[in-house]
């Protein structure tokens, strides 16, 4: 290994962790911003995009999206002999941490947060293929 480079191990658990930011951002920041607009818009008939708000839902998602590339590692690292068993891991987790997090719990919140969940574990797990840990 040349000095200055990071092992593999390391290097897959950065770019998981990053991409799982970046992801974190757009998906989830962005994305969720903007759902909670929409639910604002449903249910108050009112709503609006105040630069503090965006920003904290912004650096939300960032901080949700580094959960879940922790998540996701841990799930690679620690159940990687049965080769289903981290994704089923990483998208239960995913589900039970959104169930938990929407609050009130009804269909309009469900059909609106549900598939940025989605898209976030499945953009995350197919840019982060490439990392995982075959069994040896």
């Amino acid at each position: 290994m040349k000095p200055g480079r990071l092992n593999p191990a390391a290097q897959a658990g950065l770019a998981t962790l990053l991409w799982g930011m970046g992801l974190g951002v757009l998906v989830l920041g962005v994305g969720g911003r903007v759902a909670m607009r929409l639910v604002a818009e449903a249910t108050t008939g009112a709503g609006g995009f105040s630069l503090g708000g965006t920003l904290t839902v912004v650096f939300l998602g960032l901080v949700s999206g580094a959960a879940g590339g922790l998540i996701l590692l841990a799930a690679r690292t620690l159940l990687r002999r049965w080769p289903p068993a981290p994704s089923l891991a990483f998208w239960l987790l995913l589900l039970a941490i959104t169930l938990r997090g929407l609050r009130p719990l009804d269909n309009l919140r469900l059909i609106l947060f549900l598939p940025l969940v989605a898209v976030f574990g499945g953009l995350l797990q197919w840019r982060t293929w490439r990392y995982r840990r075959p069994v040896s």
